[in-house]
Formats: structure tokens, sequence, C-alpha cells
């Protein structure tokens, strides 16, 4: 079976969104969150004539929109990891704390693999996507706590994200049906060996939901970051023209835009001064 090509396009909102993956974590999250709520609302009643509201063409919304949840879970966690992929290929400010990290497991065939894939990838790019255990929140916010001093989860958010973790286990490896083990322990004893409904209004409460982690991570997470990086400099004395490269991507990495059709900000000299102002503070 061939490889797929790769999917391209030239309309504007590809092109930002791009931008916002090469740059800002957090709001290329928030877009491709609302791209994909987007697509589940796309197939409503409304946009179905009245005789295909029903039967067939109602069964393949169902299966279209499990597999829009199983992507948005998917993108949560690439969110997770590309932060801190992030970090780690613009700055050495946390490089000691990586090496000294347990879940991050070396390996050389992998290593030796993005060679032939012809990848610009950075060196923390080729440590973290390949990593696991971003399914349970309380790791999560370890890892996050001991490289940043800030957990990206409230604890009122855990269970919630634990249970939608369950769900969606059981998309991607059962089709949607729920096991009467995985009711059990997600606390949804009521999809109990059945298959889980997930429609578009779902999809779009748990897009806002993750929206309140993936701002967390920009703009807490994401300000530790800069200001740690900040501390550095502070002996050197504040000095724009210097530091305005490096200063310009971590504060994108500290930024949230919620909005799909809005472009990430003008990083200027007025943020450099008030964030260098608190670092030596």
């Amino acid at each position: 079976m061939k490889t797929p090509p790769k999917w391209t396009s030239d309309a504007a909102d590809i092109e930002r969104e791009e931008r916002k993956r090469e740059q800002s974590p957090s709001s290329f999250f928030f877009s491709q969150g609302q791209a994909l709520v987007l697509a589940a609302n796309y197939f409503s009643d409304d946009r179905l004539v009245p005789g295909a509201r029903g039967g067939v063409a109602a069964k393949h919304r169902h299966r279209i929109q499990l597999a829009l949840f199983g992507q948005m879970m998917a993108a949560l966690e690439f969110l997770f990891k590309d932060f801190v992929a992030s970090v780690a290929d613009l700055v050495p400010t946390f490089d000691e704390v990586l090496a000294q990290a347990k879940w991050i497991q070396v390996d050389a065939r992998r290593v030796l693999s993005f060679r032939s894939a012809s990848s610009t990838a950075g060196a923390g790019a080729i440590l973290l996507h390949p990593t696991q255990g971003w399914h349970e929140p309380a790791d999560v916010n370890d890892r996050y706590s001991a490289l940043f001093k800030r957990a990206p989860i409230s604890k009122a958010e855990i269970p919630a994200l634990e249970r939608l973790w369950i769900l969606r286990h059981s998309v991607a490896h059962n089709a949607g049906f729920v096991t009467t083990h995985d009711a059990i322990r997600g606390g949804l004893p009521e999809l109990a060996e059945g298959v889980a409904d997930i429609d578009a209004e779902y999809l779009g409460q748990t897009s806002t939901f993750f929206g309140g982690i993936a701002r967390r991570i920009a703009e807490e997470v994401g300000d530790a970051v800069v200001q740690a990086w900040l501390k550095t400099r502070t002996s050197a004395g504040a000095d724009y023209n210097r530091d305005k490269e490096m200063y310009s991507a971590l504060k994108q990495l500290a930024t949230y835009v919620d909005s799909r059709t809005k472009d990430l900000p003008q990083i200027t000299k007025g943020y450099y001064t008030e964030d260098f102002k608190r670092a030596g503070s």
C-alpha cells in the first residue's frame, strides 16, 4: 500500500495555523480544537436533507464524531509534549532537569532514524515526542512541575480528564465500545458494554474544557519559562537588541490566541521591558 502524500492547501488559515504550530503550541491547540468542533457541526441535521437525517447518515455521522474525538485527545497529548520540546529546542535553561528525567529514554536507533526521515526536528522534538505517559494527568503535572515549577492541570480538572482518556482508549482501541472494566475504572457505569454517543455538543464541551488547560500552559507555564530565561540575563542588564530573537520566540510560547482567525501578535520592546523588570525584582 502506498504512503499517502502530505496534505497541503493554499488557504490562508492553513498558513496561519502552521505559524502557530511552529511558534505557539497552545494557540495551535486552540485552532485545532475549534477546527474539529466545526467539522463535527458541519454534519448537523440542518445540512442533511430530511430523508438523510436518520439511518445510514446518522450512523456515519456518529462514526465521524468518534474519530474527531480521538483527534482532539491526540491534539492534547501533542500539546503536552510539544510545549516541552519547543522549550528544549530554544534554550538550555532546563537542560539539567531534562537530562535527569527518568521518563525520557534515549534510544540510539530512535535518534538515528531521524536522519533517514530527512527531518529538521530539533533535539527537544527528538527527545520528547516519542515519550509516553501523557495520558496520566498526575504524571503530566509531575513532569511540568519538575521542569517549570508549574502544573498545567488543576486538581479539580484531573477526574474529568482521566475519564476523557478512558473514553479515548475505548474509541482508539475498541471502536467506541466501552468494556465493563473501562466503565468501572472511569466512573462511567452507564456506558458499560455499549458504544459511547459522542456528538458535536460533547466535542464542543471537551474543547472548552481543554482550552483552560491550554491557556494555563501558555500564560502560566510559558510565563515561568520566560522569567527563568530572563533571570539568566539580569546580571548583564536589559538589552532588547541583544535578547530580541530569543525573547520573541519564548514570548510566543507564553502566548494564547483563542481565535482561529487571529494571528500571533507581534512581540514588542514593551513586552520585553516589563518582563525583564519582573525578572530582576
